[in-house]
């Protein structure tokens, strides 16, 4: 009896290990040079799909209704435009796919937590080892600020901004977990290696949702950091002006979308300003003649209005104020804050739309959204600190 419950224990050890590792390849895109991380992410699907079928569950009407209707809609922009649409504009749909499924299994936020550690403490050793043995392509010389000496961290993802949305998944389970009250020392002890993770970042993106995150969370702390960070500037300000403050990164930004304004404004026809362009990257003809003669869109708003055009972005405001309403009227008021910022304001410095790390952290909501705290009914923005 005992070695049969010993075979069953090591069995479930070693699936949650493999579904750990497996996880961890969702979230790195630049591991090996092969799209690892959507292969991946097939891969869990797979493993999710098989799950429910040995459970002789049925796919939730509230899961597959809005998959069809993007699909649908989707299809749209796709012939409108062919033979220019691309095919990558159904990602979203696989990646809602997975966040769905793998949202109805509570315990897969434990697999999210730790394979993103995994990553995390890799991007870490690999910002040390760009010191100590030379640069390697996971990480970013900020010659963009002016500081060349300081390497971002990135991890095996393809910019610093989407290494960044894994800490802050992280963070989000961090502190659920720290709600339903089901923290180990081991848990706090990780917490610190994953905030030298995020100063590793150099991102102010991430680093103001973090300040988001301390604002709700260590309001103490919050404020604390705040009279540093103001004696900090004062003492480095020419530093911390270039670090934080540099505007020529914003002004390059602006120049990066030079090709989506003349191609969406100047150039479409009111299908094309309807429904988009299908396709996430404006045209090359229109790209060589701008500043950086690229027809890659950075912007959140700007690459959901070209590809999807302003129906398409009108869904999307629908479904991030569904989701952090939901969130709210559930008195998850912090996960309702978070989500309505990541999804909506900080979309306009970046996207992910096409990266398996976004929807890692929309599987992260979901978890969080359908599962019970003991503590959720007290929390608040004006609730007491710690």
């Amino acid at each position: 009896m005992t070695s049969s419950v010993f075979a069953i224990q090591s069995t479930r050890a070693i699936g949650k290990t493999g579904l750990i590792l497996l996880v961890f390849l969702v979230s790195s895109s630049t591991l090996i040079s092969l799209p690892l991380d959507k292969v991946a992410m097939l891969g869990v699907l797979g493993l999710l799909l098989f799950h429910q079928i040995i459970l002789n569950k049925s796919l939730s009407p509230s899961l597959l209704l809005p998959l069809i209707g993007l699909v649908s809609y989707f299809l749209l922009p796709y012939l409108l435009n062919l033979p220019h649409s691309s095919l990558i504009i159904f990602f979203p749909v696989l990646g809602l796919f997975f966040a769905g499924l793998a949202s109805q299994e509570e315990g897969f936020l434990e697999i999210i937590y730790w394979a993103l550690f995994i990553h995390i403490i890799a991007g870490i050793l690999l910002v040390f080892s760009s010191y100590l043995v030379g640069h390697n392509p996971h990480v970013h010389p900020m010659y963009d600020k002016g500081l060349p000496f300081l390497h971002a961290a990135k991890g095996f993802t393809t910019t610093v901004q989407s290494y960044g949305s894994l800490l802050i998944s992280w963070f989000l389970i961090f502190y659920w977990k720290k709600e339903t009250g089901s923290l180990s020392k081991v848990d706090r002890v990780v917490y610190w290696i994953v905030i030298l993770g995020l100063i590793l970042t150099f991102n102010r993106n991430t680093l103001l949702v973090f300040y988001i995150i301390l604002f709700f969370k260590h309001r103490r702390i919050f404020m604390a950091t705040v009279l540093l960070a103001v004696l900090f500037y004062l003492y480095y300000f020419e530093f911390i002006n270039k670090l934080i403050f540099n505007v020529s990164t914003l002004d390059s930004r602006a120049d990066l979308l030079q090709a989506f304004r003349i191609s969406f404004f100047e150039n479409s026809s009111w299908k094309e300003y309807l429904f988009g362009h299908g396709n996430n990257i404006v045209e090359e003809v229109i790209a060589r003649t701008t500043k950086y003669r690229t027809g890659y869109i950075e912007n959140g708003t700007s690459v959901l209005l070209y590809t999807y055009g302003f129906l398409g972005y009108v869904a999307y405001l629908c479904a991030v104020f569904v989701m952090s309403t939901l969130l709210f009227l559930r008195k998850k008021i912090f996960y309702a804050a978070m989500f309505f910022y990541i999804f909506l304001i900080a979309q306009q410095f970046t996207h992910e739309f096409y990266a398996t790390t976004l929807y890692l952290m929309i599987t992260v909501f979901l978890i969080i959204l359908n599962s019970n705290s003991k503590n959720a009914t007290k929390s608040g923005v004006f609730s007491p600190t710690e």
